[in-house]
């Protein structure tokens, strides 16, 4: 038997639908989880490649592009942000990855992306809550 309230197609708040709202945090959020993901890829491929001789570790940087467009009032674009690689000193390999920072910047890059998670996580229920009420 059909329901007296069938249930409708349900959208997804996209990040535009969210903008139109007016608020440029959850872009702001979405940028940052996007540069904490290639932080994050870049730092497993530092550290797969810790023996390899030659090989440069690549740093990744997206906070001053997102720090820039925020200052400047603009919505900040998702992307990963920029890769270079680092120019501190070398092993006598030729590599300069150091496992320990590596450890250390993927730790902090996982927490960083958890602490964005649950801030996005609570804007979206805040507007679940204020659609609901209505």
């Amino acid at each position: 038997m059909p329901s007296a309230y069938p249930e409708v197609d349900r959208v997804p708040l996209s990040l535009a639908a969210v903008l139109v709202i007016g608020e440029i945090t959850p872009a702001a959020l979405h940028a940052a989880l996007s540069g904490l993901a290639q932080r994050q890829r870049v730092t497993a491929d530092n550290i797969a490649n810790v023996n390899t001789p030659g090989f440069l570790a690549g740093r990744t940087d997206f906070e001053s592009s997102l720090r820039g467009a925020l200052r400047s009032g603009e919505t900040p674009q998702i992307s990963g942000g920029s890769v270079a690689r680092s120019l501190e000193p070398t092993n006598t390999n030729g590599n300069n990855v150091n496992l320990d920072a590596e450890t250390l910047i993927a730790t902090e890059t996982g927490l960083r992306y958890q602490l964005a998670l649950s801030a996005l996580d609570g804007k979206y229920n805040s507007i679940r809550t204020a659609l609901r009420t209505q």
